[in-house]
């Protein structure tokens, strides 16, 4: 399987998918050190699966085009229809990844500061029940999301489908605890 890990970040909140963005050019790396047997093979299902439209996802994960070559370019839309584009496109680009042979995990670190576009993508994969092999792994910071916080709206908005929410609270370290680390 493979594991890949984004961050969002407080000051680059107005940077769409910014945390996706950055697990996924990992995940590019982790392809490219493999054999180019293998390689060519995923540039095969990458292809397949994405079409004319892979230069999409290139043009926000620049190290695809080192495994599936230059692209043509894509007819230019705007607005609602962009995002309904790209996150199409992720999708069937994540799906890629989400197999019995190799399950994806995606670790996203301090969604609080997650954009609106990021949060949507989340509970549109995370609201597919059929979407086996894909564990998404969500860390926040509770004391800065208020219950009508994005974040706090999408996870209800994703408990509200079939799909599987757990939630782990960790407290912080007794002095017992520390003494033993040290």
């Amino acid at each position: 399987g493979y594991f890949i890990k984004g961050k969002f970040d407080q000051f680059q909140r107005n940077l769409p998918f910014s945390a996706f963005v950055g697990a996924f050019r990992d995940l590019m790396g982790q392809l490219l050190s493999e054999t180019d047997a293998k390689v060519e093979q995923w540039k095969l299902e990458i292809l397949a699966a994405l079409g004319d439209s892979a230069q999409a996802i290139v043009e926000v994960i620049p190290e695809l085009e080192k495994i599936i070559g230059e692209q043509p370019s894509i007819p230019e839309v705007s607005g609602l229809a962009a995002q309904n584009r790209f996150n199409l496109l992720f999708e069937k680009f994540i799906q890629i990844f989400t197999t019995k042979e190799h399950p994806l995990v995606i670790f996203l670190d301090d969604l609080q500061w997650a954009d609106s576009a990021s949060l949507k993508l989340i509970q549109l994969l995370m609201s597919d029940i059929d979407k086996c092999y894909l564990l998404l792994i969500g860390a926040y910071r509770d004391n800065e999301v208020y219950p009508t916080h994005p974040l706090m709206l999408t996870l209800g908005d994703i408990q509200k489908t079939e799909a599987k929410v757990n939630t782990i609270t960790l407290a912080p370290l007794a002095q017992a605890d520390v003494n033993c680390l040290v």
